[in-house]
């Protein structure tokens, strides 16, 4: 604040001193304070502002107009005049990438901050607000000399050249003044505010809250959890479900015996990792054989509206009360789903109820933590027997970090029959939050190769699995040669390398990646695109809490000004060259990712392979209405957010999309490594 203050001085003083005393006597004085600002700017070897410079020409001309021009003249009109430079000069550095706001407030923050977008859209926001101030100061000081000729700013008994000299520009600059002393402060505290929120919210659950306890399967009964009830059957009316199915196998439910001719409700509910219910009620009519099938009947109204063979789990609400709605994240042992009929509003005993398992892996399915080369791992493998080398997946999460958001996505790869190895490749701040700061793309490799050294994997049969950043970095490793895949999957893939991030945010004038120790080029973050957001953000943050709302942030707009802001060589540079990559590849995005344009960016990977040698193995999805986390196995959809971070997609969309890509991503990756196979026995 104090550099900007500094920065009108001479100004304030030109305008304190023109209405009291003579014109020359205050441009004498305005400029000198105008040269010592610039000479001390110069001693202190800081580089002048756009504002101190521009001031220093305007009264340097002032001085001179004061000799040669009328008294008469230069009354009527150097209020304007100094209105209309004041325009000019913001106007200018803007314009010329030199906004006089950020001039000044570079010397009230540090290295780091001044070099964030955020910092450079906040500053030229705040300068282009001045130009719109200084206009205004500019057309209302205007309208005396221009209506009564021959008015002048010592005119105190003419109430026109009193309001539009003096009051009006003077109250639109203190209005601007206050906002720009204000905001900063209220802004810092405000996303302060947003980070606590968002750090008790990850503390709370989200992708990667799951515990390190083992998947043992083979331990889990069918008993009754503390609190719940038994299952019911009355009056004949059945619940036709599977006891126990994997999360990956379709959940068909159909209800038997139920009277003709009325309405029946059916609810579904659960508990997840964290103890939070989820819940979901609709109504149907009953059909004229008494037999309501959820794949094949929709229902009148309720927690959805279309009939699917999962919907029952799929559209499960976060019922949890006195919480902000957060992610579903699933148990480590079995998820437990009650489902009821009941009569319509839920009053008195349930016609029947039944209470079934979805488990995350088969029987025999073994997780274990490992060490991947002073890392930590998680280990799933099949069931002992059967053949004596299995496919191998080596998989890499988000910017979660750690390993247990896939423990889940582990589990089922082993239950189909594959090794699944998830290693944590990111790194970690002081306070142990993930950062993805000059990650090597070498330890995406040294996954692969530990997985495939293993006894029990055929190494000509060994994919690469990854969601998001780190889909971006498996992608990068394997088209740069330092990750051998025999065929890869990427979720919510980018085609760019972005720069480096952390709890904090973007790292000014760094990449996420290294290769060979030397930075591969990348583009930047522009999270200056958000602050729209989380200015919104931070003054309904004490609503949505009062309310138990989520307050939520889109990262997607920070990603496409990275892409839209670049030129095309700034592209080129840093693009993941799809084309280099030596193995079929899947990728899946939805089409409404809230996070980064990831079905433009699966797009742009694939387009680049065309003609290749494995572009007839390439394997592109884009689910409509889908998000960014897209995860295996049946799951809820509600809440596609986590710790503050919108991730996109429809509830019903979203689960449309997860239901499709299990049976296309496993029929990828067994077709995939089996035709791996046979090249390497035709090489061989």
């Amino acid at each position: 604040m104090i550099g900007f203050v500094t920065a009108f001085l001479p100004w304030v003083v030109y305008w304190i001193l023109v209405g009291n005393t003579s014109y020359l006597l205050a441009v004498s004085v305005a400029f000198a304070v105008a040269v010592a600002l610039f000479l001390v700017q110069l001693v202190r070897r800081a580089r002048p502002g756009s504002l101190e410079v521009g001031g220093l020409v305007f009264f340097a001309l002032s001085l001179v107009s004061a000799f040669v021009l009328d008294d008469a003249v230069v009354e009527r009109w150097l209020q304007p005049a100094s209105n209309g430079a004041l325009f000019l000069i913001a106007l200018v550095g803007v314009l010329i990438g030199r906004p006089f706001v950020r001039d000044a407030a570079r010397s009230t923050v540090d290295a780091a901050t001044a070099a964030t977008d955020g910092f450079r859209y906040i500053t030229t926001a705040m300068t282009w607000m001045w130009v719109g101030v200084f206009a205004l100061m500019t057309v209302s000081s205007l309208i005396p000399p221009i209506v009564e000729g021959s008015a002048t700013i010592r005119d105190d008994a003419s109430t026109l050249s009193i309001v539009c000299y003096w009051v009006v520009p003077f109250a639109l600059f203190g209005v601007a003044g206050t906002v720009s002393a204000v905001f900063p402060g209220w802004f810092d505290r405000a996303t302060g505010r947003l980070d606590a929120a968002a750090a008790a919210a990850a503390a709370g659950g989200g992708p990667g809250a799951a515990t390190d306890a083992a998947v043992a399967p083979a331990a889990v009964t069918a008993s009754s959890a503390p609190g719940e009830q038994p299952d019911v059957v009355s009056s004949g009316v059945s619940i036709e479900a599977p006891a126990e199915s994997l999360y990956s196998d379709p959940f068909p439910v159909v209800v038997e015996g139920l009277p003709t001719g009325r309405q029946v409700e059916v609810a579904s509910s659960c508990t997840d990792l964290l103890g939070r219910r989820w819940a979901a009620t609709a109504v149907f009519d009953v059909p004229a054989d008494g037999r309501l099938d959820l794949a094949t009947t929709a229902p009148r109204s309720g927690d959805w509206s279309t009939a699917s063979p999962g919907v029952a789990v799929a559209a499960l609400r976060f019922a949890q009360p006195g919480q902000v709605p957060d992610l579903f994240v699933p148990p480590v042992e079995a998820l437990r789903v009650t489902i009821e009929v009941r009569e319509p509003g839920g009053s008195g005993s349930p016609l029947a109820r039944r209470t079934v398992l979805r488990l995350p892996a088969a029987a025999g399915v073994s997780v274990a933590e490992v060490d991947v080369d002073g890392r930590r791992g998680l280990l799933a493998l099949p069931a002992a027997g059967g053949v004596p080398e299995h496919p191998a997946v080596a998989c890499f999460g988000g910017s979660e970090g750690g390993v247990d958001s896939l423990r889940l996505t582990a589990s089922l790869l082993a239950s189909a029959g594959f090794v699944a190895l998830v290693t944590d490749w990111t790194d970690v701040d002081e306070s142990g939050a993930p950062v993805i700061s000059r990650i090597p793309l070498e330890r995406f490799g040294a996954s692969l190769d530990w997985l495939r050294a293993r006894a029990d994997v055929d190494s000509e049969r060994v994919a690469g699995y990854a969601i998001s950043r780190g889909a971006e970095g498996l992608l990068a490793a394997a088209a740069a040669g330092v990750a051998r895949a025999d065929a890869l999957v990427a979720l919510s893939p980018s085609s760019t390398r972005w720069q480096a991030v952390g709890d904090g945010g973007e790292q000014a004038g760094v990449g996420s990646w290294t290769l060979a120790g030397a930075d591969p080029g990348w583009l930047p973050v522009r999270t200056g695109e958000l602050v729209p957001q989380l200015a919104r953000n931070g003054w309904r943050l004490r609503r949505d809490a009062a309310h138990d709302r989520p307050t939520l942030l889109r990262l997607r707009p920070a990603y496409e000004g990275g892409l839209s802001h670049a030129g095309r060589a700034e592209r080129e540079t840093a693009r993941i060259v799809a084309e280099e990559i030596g193995a079929p590849l899947f990728v899946a995005s939805g089409a409404d990712d809230a996070v980064w344009p990831s079905a433009s960016m699966a797009a742009q990977l694939i387009e680049g392979r065309r003609g290749g040698g494995f572009a007839d193995a390439d394997a592109r999805h884009e689910f409509p209405r889908a998000g960014h986390l897209l995860r295996l196995g049946l799951q809820p959809t509600d809440s596609l957010f986590t710790g503050g971070i919108e991730l996109g997609g429809t509830r019903e969309g979203h689960a449309a999309a997860e239901a499709r890509l299990w049976p296309a991503l496993l029929g990828f990756l067994q077709s995939a490594t089996v035709a791996a196979a046979q090249r390497g026995a035709t090489t061989s």
